[in-house]
C-alpha cells in the first residue's frame, strides 16, 4: 500500500488550500475559478471529491453554488493544520525566526497551530528565553494573509499556567522544551 500516492488532482489541492486560507468565507464557484485561473467547469468537477469527504460544504441556491471549508470536520481540521504549518515553512517564516532568534525556543500556539483559525485570526508565536528583538514580519504577514503575533518571554517561571498550558499544546518550530 502506497500511503504517499496523491489522492487529490492539483487542482483539488489548490481549492482546498485556498478554502483554509479564506476558512469562515463562503465562496461561489465562479469565484474559486477566478481566484484559481481556471474555469468553474474546472471546479465545479473538483469539488465533487471533497465534498464526498465532508471537507467542504456546498451550499446551492437557484443558480450560485457557495462552497466553504468545514470546520466540523475533524479530518478536514487535521489536514488543515497541516496546511497551516506547511505554509509556516515554505512562506521561510520558521527559518527567519530561527536565523534572527538563536537560542530561544519559537513556538507556535493558538487557533492557527490547531487549524481552528479563520479569516480573520491572527498567528500567534511565543519565543521563550530570549530577549525581545524588533523583527520584520509584514511581508510574511502579507504571504500568510494573517497578522503575525510575536510575544517574547524571559523564562517559562513568569508564564501563567494557563498560557503555558496553551503554548506548549502548540507547534516547536525551534529549540527545545525541558520539563
Amino acid at each position: 500500500m502506497d500511503i504517499y500516492k496523491l489522492k487529490w488532482t492539483r487542482l483539488q489541492y489548490r481549492i482546498f488550500s485556498l478554502l483554509c486560507i479564506r476558512a469562515g468565507e463562503e465562496l461561489s464557484q465562479r469565484e474559486i475559478a477566478q481566484l484559481l485561473k481556471v474555469s468553474p467547469t474546472a471546479v465545479a468537477k473538483s469539488l465533487t471529491l471533497l465534498n464526498k469527504n465532508n471537507l467542504i460544504t456546498i451550499k446551492k441556491t437557484k443558480n450560485i453554488n457557495f462552497v466553504e471549508f468545514n470546520g466540523d470536520e475533524r479530518k478536514a481540521i487535521k489536514l488543515k493544520q497541516a496546511e497551516n504549518l506547511r505554509n509556516i515553512y515554505l512562506s521561510g517564516l520558521s527559518d527567519y525566526l530561527e536565523e534572527n532568534l538563536a537560542g530561544g525556543t519559537i513556538i507556535l500556539f493558538g487557533s492557527y497551530s490547531r487549524g481552528e483559525d479563520v479569516k480573520n485570526s491572527d498567528i500567534d508565536i511565543a519565543v521563550i528565553e530570549r530577549k525581545e528583538k524588533p523583527l520584520k514580519l509584514k511581508e510574511f504577514g502579507l504571504i500568510l494573509n494573517r497578522e503575525i503575533i510575536v510575544q517574547f518571554y524571559d523564562s517559562w517561571k513568569n508564564i501563567h499556567k494557563h498560557l503555558k498550558n496553551n503554548i506548549l499544546n502548540g507547534i516547536i518550530l525551534a529549540g527545545s522544551v525541558e520539563l
